[in-house]
């Protein structure tokens, strides 16, 4: 791990998209761990909880878009600067239940709104269930991970893999490779056309080649995918998510279609379903500025139509 490396490529992101973080280290008093967290803006906090494998910078694009919000941006323990923490999938649903209050506890945050994506959907939905009291709106991102009737996209059933996921540790980073794994999980149409900016690119490079992302995300993959019915996300849990929550799901979504996100939302009693064409696993790197404005609308409660998500055709006539 070398966290000037990474470091300076982090900051290049950030900087491009003219914005400067400030960062601190909590310990969360439960979970036992020290994690990360970056904080963007001021007004209502907002909990950022990214997927895997992957670290909170990749909210960024999005927050570029997002204002008048105080956004906390956590990177999850053994990704981006979080100390490690070991997982097994029998650990998984207490870790969960405890991790958003775990976080806020840490910050001298009573409660917040929370946006979530894949892995870190998974533990602000158990979260939710447990603790609806540290909650006051919410977004998903696309699929949770562990959600009834889940596709696995290849390359995660390959890091599923021990002996495959230790051989792809050896690799070195590359973009074709990382191509690979977005085309899988629904961002194909927006690599033809043109791909994510170079900053963007080089930042998720170096998580890989200077931190332990890769290794510590591997290994909870590797505990998830194949003990999948133990995890999933159920329809007896997802009925007691009492937190009004938006999901924003795009329609190429690698991990489910929209007759899944239409059963996972229609179990919960208040969640709201929003299908985006021509967007994959990570809505927000499709459309930012959109996913962005959509989200702040949602936490604010604001009333009227929506601004209508743009087609990729249109984008690029």
């Amino acid at each position: 791990m070398n966290d000037v490396k990474y470091r300076q490529f982090e900051k290049a992101l950030w900087d491009s998209l003219g914005i400067t973080p400030t960062e601190r280290f909590v310990q969360l008093p439960r979970i036992e761990t020290q994690v990360r967290v970056q904080e963007v803006g001021e007004g209502e906090p907002v909990l950022f909880i990214h997927g895997g494998p992957n670290s909170g910078s990749t909210w960024a694009p999005m927050i570029a878009h997002f204002g008048g919000f105080r956004s906390l941006v956590v990177d999850r323990p053994g990704t981006g600067l979080s100390e490690p923490h070991p997982l097994t999938f029998r650990d998984l649903p207490d870790f969960g239940a405890k991790f958003v209050g775990d976080v806020l506890t840490a910050l001298g945050i009573d409660k917040a709104h929370v946006v979530a994506s894949s892995f870190g959907g998974h533990l602000a939905l158990r979260s939710a269930v447990a603790e609806p009291g540290r909650f006051e709106r919410m977004v998903q991102m696309a699929a949770p991970a562990a959600g009834p009737g889940q596709t696995i996209p290849p390359f995660m059933k390959a890091m599923a893999i021990k002996p495959v996921r230790r051989l792809i540790g050896l690799l070195p980073p590359n973009q074709r490779a990382t191509n690979m794994i977005l085309r899988q999980i629904g961002h194909g149409k927006t690599l033809d056309a043109g791909g994510f900016p170079k900053p963007f690119d080089d930042w998720y490079e170096a998580l890989s080649r200077y931190t332990d992302t890769m290794r510590n995300d591997g290994d909870l993959i590797g505990e998830v995918v194949p003990n999948g019915d133990h995890v999933e996300l159920n329809r007896e849990l997802l009925s007691k998510v009492t937190t009004p929550t938006l999901f924003l799901w795009g329609a190429d979504d690698g991990f489910g279609d929209e007759k899944n996100a239409r059963m996972i939302t229609g179990w919960m009693p208040h969640a709201e379903l929003v299908m985006l064409p021509d967007a994959g696993h990570l809505p927000w790197m499709d459309e930012p500025k959109y996913v962005a404005e959509a989200t702040a609308r949602f936490l604010r409660e604001e009333t009227g139509p929506p601004v209508e998500a743009p087609r990729r055709a249109e984008q690029t006539a």
